[in-house]
């Protein structure tokens, strides 16, 4: 049940339903599109076969110390920092348990806002927003899949705070969460930490997927991505994990090896509408989709992003909002820069299968 429909049977069977190495028996490729966003993939297991390409390995930067003299975003460090925008409670001799700070370095800012505008130039606008970091535990030598479940849930609970505020703010258009693990996936400091970046335009991706999702609910009237889930969970295939309120799965089209998206079970078009009594559920489902990740690949570099409706979808019945886990396994490539078209060298079914053999 999705979005208020049953949608159960509706779905055809995908090769029998069988589990097991199904790309890696088969040899073949095949080009696959990403039923929720309209975008398109190629599925190549036979790249796996090529030397050294499974990638894996410690992208934690941290030293072992819970504090680092010259990190930043250590306690004691306040001098190093620029405003301190939010902090959780207190959080014994720590004094805090998570702490947000304007970027030092930012992508966009908002003095950008108030400059004018490019005349005649259509294609240049100005580069306003915000863009802060929300730091995810005071320990430098801990780490979001370690933590324990109430401190993760204390991170989603800054990242809902932070989201709700910016979100509300005048020429503002979206906001995107994100997290950049290990310097491969362009982390800059080890201390555990996310970001948030609201923009004062609609990206690419984002109104590209919402155009897709609208046309398809105008077609069928109903959510693309609550047909997603309904026919993952029937499959079975990529299905990693499930839980009362959420779905963790190995995507049918996933870009790379062992990409994850966490999908709300019932229908939700922005993060922002996510409910109490579910923020607890999901903070240990991203624990866990991170856990089975590091077990599988050695503590991999990885991002995710919290793929959100923009400022005007909150309540739209075809958005869908999710969690999108991409490890930073591979390179890209000649041709993946001239057909804009990502290669993934490994099978999403095979990978799901992987993923969810983890036991802890």
């Amino acid at each position: 049940m999705c979005g208020g429909r049953d949608l159960g049977g509706r779905f055809p069977k995908e090769g029998g339903a069988a589990r097991g190495p199904l790309c890696e028996a088969l040899r073949v490729s095949e080009y696959r599109r990403d039923r929720t966003t309209g975008e398109w993939v190629l599925v190549a297991p036979e790249r796996k076969r090529r030397p050294h390409v499974r990638f894996s390995g410690h992208a934690s930067t941290g030293d072992g110390r819970a504090l680092d003299p010259e990190c930043p975003f250590c306690p004691g460090n306040e001098n190093m920092l620029t405003d301190i925008l939010l902090e959780s409670p207190l959080d014994g001799s720590l004094g805090w348990r998570t702490r947000v700070v304007a970027n030092k370095y930012p992508m966009v800012s908002s003095g950008a806002s108030k400059a004018p505008a490019f005349e005649g130039a259509p294609d240049r606008i100005a580069g306003g927003g915000y863009h802060e970091v929300i730091i995810e535990t005071a320990r430098h030598n801990a780490d979001l899949s370690a933590l324990a479940v109430e401190e993760v849930e204390d991170v989603i609970r800054t990242y809902l705070r932070r989201y709700a505020d910016l979100m509300k703010r005048p020429n503002v258009k979206a906001v995107i969460v994100f997290r950049n693990h290990g310097r491969r996936a362009g982390a800059s400091l080890g201390h555990p930490h996310s970001q948030i970046v609201a923009t004062g335009m609609v990206p690419p991706r984002l109104s590209a997927s919402a155009a897709w999702a609208r046309r398809h609910y105008e077609n069928h009237r109903q959510c693309v991505v609550c047909e997603e889930v309904q026919r993952e969970l029937e499959s079975g295939l990529r299905v990693v994990e499930e839980t009362d309120n959420f779905l963790i799965v190995v995507p049918f089209a996933a870009a790379g090896p062992f990409e994850q998206r966490i999908y709300p079970r019932r229908h939700q078009a922005c993060f922002s509408e996510l409910a109490e009594l579910e923020i607890r559920e999901l903070a240990g489902a991203l624990k866990r989709a991170l856990q089975h990740l590091n077990a599988v690949l050695d503590d991999p570099p990885y991002n995710f992003v919290i793929e959100s409706g923009t400022a005007d979808s909150a309540g739209s019945r075809y958005r869908h909002w999710d969690i999108r886990i991409v490890p930073a396994i591979q390179h890209l490539g000649g041709f993946e820069l001239g057909a804009g078209l990502p290669v993934n060298s490994s099978c999403p079914e095979d990978d799901a299968e992987e993923l969810r053999s983890v036991r802890f």
